[in-house]
């Protein structure tokens, strides 16, 4: 409790320093992007993965612009007080102590929310503070239930009961498996998206290592937890008891965490950001770029739970030029009902106005992705996009918005953007 009740007080330091410095002079040549956007996703629900994915990137870049506004103002007043203070956030970073946590806690949340609403389930949350529950019927009562109760919360929760009907060809049977995945699955997509703008960049900010080594290793800290205590009935109990009673293998919980180190040591970005935070804390540099050979991007990897087995997702790309990327990836499952999906994608910029993004995944099924951006002004942006998600696909079954009318569903949206 006095743990966060300083990181409160840390916090509106950091937020007072911040608004006091906006105007001021900045004193190192590539403070964090810091973008506001409202997306048509975001505000209609149901909400879907890919705008509070955004959404949630948002919240980390102002934490993460704090962060380096008070480092700048320290550094200039005292050199040793920025190394002093870059210590600390060392110290946070961890031991899991900030508040870019509570972001991620809502979003695995919102995993359950989002994979129950889709199989036709009425969704909502509560926060648990002190053995009280606050109920919301929506993701945003959720997340300020918990900023207003951080000192004193012990948990938060999806609740989901009989909703609208899915379509007559789809099968409930792996419902249970794919809403208790959901909440890890979103954590390890959030790292993902933290990856792939590292790589469409090509560089960024060490500070985004606060905000993507803890939902990394979402499997991770789960299975540790569950294991302290056997009789708690957690995300991952259900995963495991779904996949003795399909496909008669028991994972254990160190299975889980093995399975989830694999994938963060074999991650370029995680050695990017070792190597970055490293260098930032005795030198102050920070900014990052990401590892690249021969104009292809060192491999990623994250790990899914999907109702065929557990899955390694591996991504990577070719860099033709600054204009020009192709990403793809390949995602396998390794064990159960085994089974590869590729993706395929690329992204390129046009007279310095448009930017287009394009992505094919190939399964079991087809989906896609397009979106194309438009810079009004250096300031201003505005985006349109459309997705055609299939419930057969493995990203398909993460991601799906509603199976009201099938195993099928295509979601379009406009994002504007503001670049501070």
């Amino acid at each position: 409790m006095y743990t966060i009740i300083m990181m409160k007080l840390v916090l509106y330091y950091l937020v007072c320093i911040g608004l006091v410095s906006v105007a001021a002079t900045c004193f190192a040549e590539k403070p964090p992007l810091l973008a506001l956007s409202i997306d048509s996703d975001m505000i209609i629900q149901p909400y879907t993965n890919r705008s509070i994915g955004a959404f949630s990137l948002q919240g980390y870049d102002v934490f993460s612009y704090l962060y380096w506004v008070t480092d700048q103002k320290l550094s200039l007043f005292y050199r040793p007080a920025g190394i002093t203070f870059r210590a600390f956030l060392t110290g946070l970073l961890q031991y899991n102590y900030h508040f870019g946590l509570l972001l991620g806690l809502g979003y695995h949340e919102l995993g359950h929310g989002t994979r129950a609403s889709a199989l036709g389930y009425d969704v909502s949350y509560s926060t648990e503070v002190s053995e009280r529950h606050y109920f919301s019927e929506s993701y945003y009562g959720l997340l300020k239930d918990l900023f207003n109760y951080s000192s004193t919360v012990t948990g938060a929760y999806t609740h989901y009961g009989k909703g609208s009907a899915v379509h007559p060809s789809i099968s409930l049977a792996d419902s249970d498996l794919i809403i208790s995945a959901g909440g890890v699955n979103n954590e390890m997509y959030l790292a993902k998206l933290i990856e792939d703008r590292f790589y469409s960049r090509g560089i960024t900010s060490v500070y985004d290592f606060f905000h993507y080594l803890y939902p990394k290793l979402g499997v991770y800290h789960y299975a540790s937890y569950e294991k302290k205590d056997p009789q708690f009935q957690g995300d991952l109990s259900h995963v495991r008891s779904f996949y003795k009673s399909k496909y008669n293998f028991m994972l254990s919980y160190d299975d889980f965490k093995r399975f989830n180190g694999y994938a963060i040591l074999l991650s370029s970005s995680f050695w990017a950001f070792i190597d970055g935070w490293s260098r930032y804390v005795v030198k102050g540099f920070d900014y990052i770029h990401s590892y690249e050979a021969f104009n292809f991007r060192l491999p990623d990897v994250n790990l899914f739970l999907t109702s065929h087995g557990p899955s390694y997702h591996v991504q990577s790309g070719y860099r033709f030029s600054n204009r020009l990327l192709l990403p793809f990836a390949i995602e396998y499952v390794f064990l159960g009902d085994k089974q590869l999906e590729y993706t395929f994608g690329l992204e390129r910029s046009w007279m310095n106005r448009f930017k287009t993004y394009s992505e094919l995944r190939l399964g079991y099924a087809v989906g896609l992705s397009q979106s194309l951006e438009y810079a009004i002004s250096s300031r201003w942006r505005i985006a349109l996009g459309v997705a055609f998600h299939h419930f057969n696909n493995l990203y398909g079954e993460r991601h799906i918005k509603t199976l009201v009318n099938g195993p099928y569903d295509s979601d379009s949206w406009f994002n504007l953007q503001y670049r501070l």
